[in-house]
């Protein structure tokens, strides 16, 4: 397994409209439509793939071919993307395919992590996860859950040489879930800019919003 120390130097891997990304670096990517996500998404994959790293995109059902073929389209470099992009769907977070299980979600990826990172081989990885399969879900108690979560996804990427953009389509969602959303990224990209979070909650320093029940 690979983990980053505090000791491990910290260089650009990846890039988001021009702006350098370092590992660990976790996004959260506000956008409108379909269009504008495959626009986001397309150059930050095909940069990765170019650059012989990992690439693992989390999207809607069905994603997998049609996600392929723009990308084939719009990076012929990089063609399909091979063996080098994974593509799952909402099922790495959804336990019977209807119920957020953050826990089982974080363990997976981790899971995913230690397999890609074998050795200290200088690999990269990056993840795009499309979030629209919790538009039907958005409720208080699953806004505290996906928060909770996501402060926790901020951990997982910083234990290993990888960047992370997680994507809210703002024509889906609305203030309930994204201004508690946006505290747990570090950095957030919106109108075509990437800005430091100054509201960022890290997760090494809180604990968090309490579960359902809690108090």
């Amino acid at each position: 397994m690979h983990r980053r120390t505090a000791d491990t130097p910290v260089a650009a891997v990846a890039h988001l409209g021009g702006v350098p990304l370092t590992p660990g670096d976790h996004i959260c990517a506000l956008y409108r439509g379909r269009a504008e996500r495959d626009q986001l998404m397309t150059p930050f994959l095909a940069e990765g793939l170019s650059a012989g790293h990992i690439c693992l995109l989390l999207g809607t059902e069905g994603d997998g071919r049609t996600f392929r073929d723009v990308l084939a389209s719009h990076a012929p470099a990089v063609g399909r993307g091979g063996n080098s992009l994974q593509i799952r769907g909402p099922n790495e977070y959804l336990r019977d395919g209807t119920t957020f299980d953050g826990d089982r979600t974080l363990a997976r990826l981790s899971a995913w992590s230690d397999e890609m990172f074998p050795s200290d081989n200088g690999t990269c990885a990056r993840l795009a996860a499309d979030m629209s399969w919790a538009q039907p879900l958005v409720q208080p108690a699953f806004v505290q859950d996906l928060v909770r979560y996501e402060m926790r996804a901020t951990r997982w990427l910083r234990s290993y040489p990888q960047v992370g953009m997680c994507m809210y389509d703002l024509e889906m969602f609305h203030s309930d879930l994204i201004v508690p959303l946006v505290k747990a990224h570090p950095k957030v990209w919106l109108n075509g800019m990437i800005m430091e979070n100054p509201y960022f909650l890290d997760p090494d320093e809180e604990t968090g919003p309490p579960a359902s029940g809690e108090t």
